[in-house]
């Protein structure tokens, strides 16, 4: 028995903002393909087109993702003006980072060996640059971009993104990790009035007093335990200390040297560098501020097990790029869905969810036929179940 794509109108209504960065038709089939990436097992093209009621070819579809008129720029303001219509009158935090998706095949467009800093290896695949929009009751992602040797550098794509999203949305804060702690990053955010929290690497070089520089390692190794003070963050214990400094080509920031107790090892962590911009926050505001980053780990989890972000269906481009962009609008429709109705649940309890509903409003329909044999030829159709 084949799966059905259900019926998912009330879903769908959240999608409505798309309509007009596509034709008519283009629409449709990607209202299908979204559809498809959070309520089928097997999240591909042909699938896709199999499970919806009605479709034909699967190249319909496909044609969408690769070839069709496709007006991203415009698809990307109406998204955004859309965000900041939620996110009015909150705290909002920008995050960003970036995420590999392996792809294999000397076919497909755009693979390059990327660093799996988790792996400490080399894969083949794809990266993109990640971004997120946080408050306290709702995460709203961005549209990824994908990085390789033919674009510009993922600084570039930050600076960027920072420009855009700041001239419609209020950013109170820009999160991100020692990787992206670039001074053109830094400095762009502190002349809009943004503050930046980030890591930072022990190869930079920091003043303490005026006058005289040294390498962070240098400062860090030399702080004594009797330095750090004892703090208790939520359920963590921590060693810190705080000073402010001087970063080259940087205005004077907060900066943080601290260590976890690991209650599994029984021992301290390693000495972890934080750097802010807001140097009247204290020791706890920073770590809890800084731990928002922590959202985008987690959408990045939840696109590549539950919404397909992580698998190849195509070998062009195109097709790579909008399938990531749609995977990231089917995870924030879900966020939209939930967030409408107060559901409290993770992506992949949502996804359940709303196959849950969609199916059983599905077979109502179907039962609500007067007719016996049509219903019974309406059933026997969409879920191919034949007599003998």
């Amino acid at each position: 028995m084949k799966q059905i794509l259900p019926k998912l109108d009330q879903f769908n209504k959240h999608l409505a903002f798309v309509k007009r960065a596509f034709t008519k038709g283009g629409f449709r089939h990607v209202v299908q393909y979204v559809d498809g990436l959070i309520t089928l097992n097997k999240k591909t093209v042909r699938q896709i087109s199999k499970a919806s009621v009605g479709e034909g070819h699967h190249g319909a579809i496909s044609r969408v993702l690769t070839e069709a008129t496709f007006k991203q720029e415009l698809l990307e303001k109406r998204y955004l003006k859309k965000i900041a219509f939620f996110m009015k009158g909150r705290k909002i935090s920008l995050l960003f980072d970036d995420t590999l998706a392996e792809h294999n095949g000397s076919k497909i467009e755009e693979t390059q060996h990327h660093k799996d800093h988790s792996s400490d290896s080399f894969i083949m695949g794809h990266q993109f640059f990640t971004s997120l929009l946080y408050t306290d009751d709702l995460q709203m992602p961005l549209f990824p971009r994908l990085y390789s040797k033919n674009t510009e550098s993922k600084i570039e794509m930050a600076k960027d993104l920072i420009d855009t999203v700041s001239r419609v949305i209020k950013l109170h804060s820009v999160i991100f990790d020692s990787w992206y702690s670039d001074k053109k990053i830094i400095n762009k955010c502190t002349t809009r009035g943004i503050i930046v929290m980030c890591g930072i690497k022990t190869n930079r070089t920091i003043s303490v007093k005026k006058g005289e520089w040294l390498s962070l390692a240098t400062f860090s190794q030399n702080v004594a335990e009797k330095e750090m003070a004892n703090f208790l963050i939520d359920e963590g214990i921590y060693k810190i200390k705080e000073c402010i400094v001087k970063l080259n080509g940087i205005r004077p920031v907060k900066l943080l040297i601290s260590k976890e107790w690991n209650e599994h090892k029984k021992n301290w962590s390693e000495n972890f560098h934080l750097i802010s911009t807001n140097t009247r926050e204290n020791s706890m505001q920073i770590i809890r501020h800084y731990r928002i980053r922590w959202n985008i780990e987690t959408y990045h989890r939840d696109i590549k097990q539950n919404l397909g972000f992580a698998k190849a269906f195509f070998r062009k481009k195109e097709g790579i790029v909008r399938h990531a962009i749609f995977s990231t609008l089917a995870y924030a429709i879900l966020k939209i869905f939930m967030f409408y109705r107060g559901l409290k649940m993770t992506i992949g309890e949502c996804c359940t969810y709303i196959q849950d509903k969609g199916m059983d409003n599905f077979i109502r329909e179907i039962i609500e036929i007067e007719d016996k044999k049509e219903r019974i030829s309406y059933f026997e159709v969409d879920f191919c179940v034949f007599p003998l």
